[in-house]
C-alpha cells in the first residue's frame, strides 16, 4: 500500500511561495521519462513538483532531518543522505541534476561540478537555480544566512557558475535570470 503524500504546512507554503519559480523550473527540466537528480533537495517537497513525470526522482540531501521529514511525509522520491560534492552514484546514472537554491551551500562547487557531470548520461542536464551575487535581494539574503543562520554561503555570478560549469565539462551553458536569482542551464 503507497501512502499519501502529506508535506508539512511550512513545505506547503514553501512549494505555494515558489509557484512560478517551480514553473519555470519544470520547463527548464522537462522530467518526462528522465532519472532525476535534486541536489540539496531537503525534503523533496519541490522535487516531487518540478519532477512530476520522472521515472525516478532522487533527492541527495546532507541534512538528516529533512530527509526524515520527507520520508514522514511519504514524498514520492528516493531521499539519499550524501553531499554535493561526493555523489554516491556510478557514472551516467542521471538524465537530468538539478541543484534548486542549494549550490550557495556546497563547500565546493567545482567539485559538486564535475561530479554533476560524472554521473549524468551524454546529452544529460544540468539545471541550477540560485542567487545571484550581487545587488538586493542576495546581499540581505547573505547577511540572514551567515549572521543569523550561521552557515556558509557561497555566492556566485552567473558569469562565474557557467565558466565553472564549462570547465566541468559542460557545452551549451546558458544564463537566464528570473526573479530574485537565476538559472544556469548546461548539457552534457
Amino acid at each position: 500500500m503507497v501512502e499519501e503524500y502529506r508535506p508539512s504546512w511550512r513545505d506547503r507554503l514553501r512549494r505555494r511561495s515558489r509557484r512560478a519559480l517551480l514553473a519555470r523550473l519544470r520547463a527548464c527540466v522537462e522530467p518526462s521519462d528522465t532519472r532525476l537528480l535534486d541536489l540539496g533537495g531537503g525534503s523533496g517537497v519541490t522535487t516531487v513538483v518540478f519532477g512530476d513525470g520522472a521515472v525516478e526522482r532522487v533527492v541527495l540531501e546532507p541534512n538528516e532531518k529533512r530527509i526524515a521529514q520527507g520520508r514522514r511525509a511519504h514524498a514520492p522520491v528516493t531521499f539519499v543522505s550524501g553531499v554535493a560534492e561526493a555523489i554516491p552514484f556510478p557514472e551516467r546514472r542521471f538524465d537530468r541534476v538539478v541543484a534548486l537554491m542549494s549550490f550557495h551551500h556546497f563547500s565546493d562547487g567545482e567539485k559538486a561540478l564535475r561530479e554533476a557531470a560524472r554521473v549524468l548520461v551524454p546529452g544529460g542536464r544540468l539545471v541550477i537555480y540560485d542567487f545571484e551575487r550581487g545587488p538586493s535581494p542576495a546581499r540581505v539574503m547573505a547577511f540572514w544566512v551567515v549572521h543569523f543562520r550561521h552557515r556558509a554561503l557561497h555566492l556566485r555570478t552567473t558569469e562565474e557558475l557557467s565558466e565553472m560549469a564549462r570547465a566541468a565539462g559542460f557545452h551549451d551553458v546558458r544564463r537566464e535570470p528570473f526573479r530574485g536569482g537565476a538559472f544556469v542551464l548546461a548539457q552534457r
